[in-house]
């Protein structure tokens, strides 16, 4: 206890409390958004988070918003008046406290020794990881198991109530619910229903509609097939993780996997998942209310709900404390001292982090993932004692166990034949990409510059506008690329030269790629450089909404600026080939976002084209490029401006944004995502024009 003791303040909480790490600064910078009156709803989007992240001058390089909840950042709501690292501060000494009630609520539960269950936490390399990066499943840990306590004392409403938060915060919990079902506890049920439905009317109140939009449509889909984030890191010990690895190939990430099979991982991906989560729900005995067996069927929910993770992270299994002290105690109360002393080095296992490698493997890989089956080790462990219980009550035969393993027996059927469908459609793009020769986590908003194609590419370490092909960088100062204009100008003062948006001084400055220090436009983002090369179009935000502008004959000393779009539309994107010729996309009084197009006969009207962004306009004004939303994806669209024909590129079930034309106005680049993770993009180029 005292090394373990020492190593946390000697070594764990120093590192924590002298730096934000990854994940606090996502939280709080979401809700500090909410607290000053921001517009929320583009919270997901990398680029969009990253340039309010550098408005503040937060000291990390990176941010990202995916999979999180918006619920859950308000949690650290009460802290956002302070400093990042000071509230980060506060909130390792709140998770600390955390630790008392968590301690009280299982040995109330286990009857284990409080002595015993200092040991399981100070020995849990996960909890340090929580402490490291500023996360909170310490504060979801006592949900759970305070909601555990109180269904053991038949609180049924408050037990219901408390799962409901927690799955508010962390989508996972929902799968205790089950347990609600099979035991025919409605109370418990409405309860849920009611505090979940509370739960999201408050987060709809604070972050607005549009993002939770987003998130139910976009964000979550991603996340529950596995690729809401990078799937091809198997040492991340999921399921979905490892297969993708050994079975699906990918041009940049993966591009020699062990066995290229979409068959066969559409095969294994669902029906491994069940067979781990299946004996979890047909093992609930309704007949059977001892504490023992309902503590024992809630842990072994807990656990298998945590090894079928799509994207579980080190700190994930710090949740393990709770079902390791609920099996040791009944290991202690029954004399198995051997599996006592195998659920201890499995518990070590599961929380001990493993490398990466650094070349492929094949199905050595699996040497780098003990974590995931010493999962499933402790999970059949669980699900032996639940068989064997020597106090489970003999009922007659219960016929809804038979109703249960139907439906989740068709449920695998479905999820093979949809993820079979999905893989093999991915694979379409396959064929229209760029090749580059350094692989980035993001490549976006791709625009011809001359012959050469430059692109913003994103890494753990921040966002730079590269060349493809040669991949230099076009600006080598530190501060973070985040738009561009390619500069295809027709005058020879423009001819060549790229337009930069630059964060600086907590604001964003656009700057001409020859002198980066000099900013043309303060506090503007996206530049757009007109087609004869005079006027440089911009978007200006206020508390997040953003609002077309032009500078016009920037050159000159006598630059002038002026409003293009009413400050009614947030605009999100924009095309600019004139003051007159000139399309955004945006929201009008919290409205999914679609397309505006103004030309000389028509001032900022909404066109007809369902929910839609990035428009492009082509240089020789004839075609209009955009992308639409359906069965939450963005795919290729194309419009004829002189007749308002409109032709689907593509219909694929990933995205494709960013487009824009090349010179010849019959070629587009753009981003897609296709066999990666959700707008982790890739470059491609497609000819839509005969």
């Amino acid at each position: 206890m005292l090394i373990a003791v020492a190593y946390l303040g000697l070594h764990t909480v120093p590192r924590a409390w002298t730096k934000l790490n990854t994940d606090f600064p996502n939280y709080y910078l979401t809700a500090r958004l909410a607290h000053e009156g921001y517009d929320t709803s583009r919270v997901y989007e990398w680029i969009w988070l990253q340039r309010e992240k550098n408005h503040r001058t937060l000291d990390i390089p990176a941010v990202g918003m995916i999979p999180i909840t918006p619920f859950s950042t308000l949690v650290i709501w009460p802290l956002t008046a302070l400093p990042a690292l000071a509230a980060k501060h506060v909130w390792m000494i709140a998770n600390l406290a955390f630790l008392v009630p968590l301690c009280w609520f299982i040995h109330s539960l286990t009857g284990l020794s409080y002595q015993r269950i200092a040991l399981v936490l100070a020995f849990s390399l996960p909890l340090q990881r929580n402490l490291l990066y500023g996360q909170y499943y310490i504060f979801l840990l006592v949900l759970l198991v305070a909601a555990c306590w109180c269904y053991v004392r038949e609180h049924y409403v408050i037990s219901g109530a408390l799962i409901a938060v927690a799955a508010a915060c962390k989508i996972f919990p929902v799968l205790l619910v089950l347990l609600f079902l099979q035991r025919r506890n409605w109370r418990a049920l409405a309860s849920f229903a009611v505090t979940g439905i509370g739960a999201a009317a408050l987060s709809i109140a604070m972050f607005g509609w549009n993002i939770h939009r987003t998130y139910l449509y976009q964000v979550l889909p991603w996340a529950l097939h596995g690729e809401a984030m990078p799937p091809y890191i198997p040492s991340a010990a999921s399921i979905s993780g490892l297969l993708h690895y050994l079975l699906l190939a990918e041009p940049q990430w993966n591009p020699h996997p062990w066995h290229n099979s979409p068959l066969l991982y559409a095969l294994l991906q669902p029906a491994l998942q069940m067979l781990l989560l299946a004996p979890a729900i047909l093992l609930i005995r309704r007949n059977d209310r001892t504490p023992e067996r309902i503590i024992l069927e809630w842990v072994g929910l807990l656990t298998a709900s945590l090894a079928i993770s799509t994207i579980p992270a080190s700190y994930n299994f710090v949740l393990m404390v709770f079902p390791v002290c609920a099996l040791a105690a009944l290991l202690i109360e029954r004399g198995m001292i051997r599996w006592l002393i195998a659920l201890i080095v499995a518990y070590l296992g599961i929380g001990f982090p493993m490398p990466a490698p650094g070349r492929p493997m094949g199905p050595a890989i699996l040497l780098f993932t003990p974590r995931l089956f010493l999962m499933a080790a402790v999970l059949i462990g669980i699900y032996l004692l639940l068989w064997k219980n020597p106090r489970e009550q003999r009922a007659a035969a219960d016929w809804s166990r038979y109703s249960w393993a139907s439906f989740m027996v068709a449920a695998v059927l479905v999820n093979i034949h949809s993820t079979l469908l999905r893989e093999q459609a991915v694979r379409q793009e396959f064929a229209y990409r760029v090749p580059l020769e350094t692989q980035f986590l993001l490549n976006g908003d791709p625009a011809a510059a001359g012959s050469a194609t430059n692109y913003v590419a994103g890494s753990a370490n921040g966002y730079r506008l590269v060349t493809a092909g040669t991949m230099t960088w076009v600006d080598p100062s530190p501060d973070d690329d985040l738009s561009f204009s390619a500069g295809l100008g027709n005058t020879s003062a423009s001819a060549g030269h790229t337009f930069m948006e630059k964060a600086r001084n907590g604001i964003s400055e656009i700057a001409d790629s020859r002198e980066t220090g000099k900013a043309l436009v303060e506090d503007g983002r996206n530049p757009m450089l007109s087609i004869d090369g005079e006027n440089l179009a911009f978007v200006r935000a206020d508390h997040g909404r953003g609002r077309l502008m032009v500078l016009q004959s920037f050159h000159s000393a006598h630059a002038a600026e002026a409003a293009l779009t009413p400050a009614s539309i947030n605009v999100y994107d924009a095309s600019f080939i004139s003051q007159r010729d000139f399309a955004v996309s945006g929201v009008e009084d919290g409205r999914p976002p679609q397309i505006y197009l103004t030309d000389p006969g028509h001032q900022n009207t909404a066109l007809d084209l369902g929910e839609s962004r990035y428009p492009a306009l082509s240089p020789d004004g004839h075609w209009m490029a955009y992308s639409r939303l359906e069965h939450g994806v963005w795919n290729l669209w194309i419009r004829d401006r002189q007749t308002g024909a409109t032709r689907r590129v593509a219909d694929v079930p990933c995205n494709q944004i960013g487009s824009s034309w090349e010179a010849d106005s019959k070629t587009i680049l753009y981003a897609n995502d296709c066999g990666r993770s959700l707008w982790f993009t890739a470059i491609a180029r497609r000819r839509v024009i005969p």
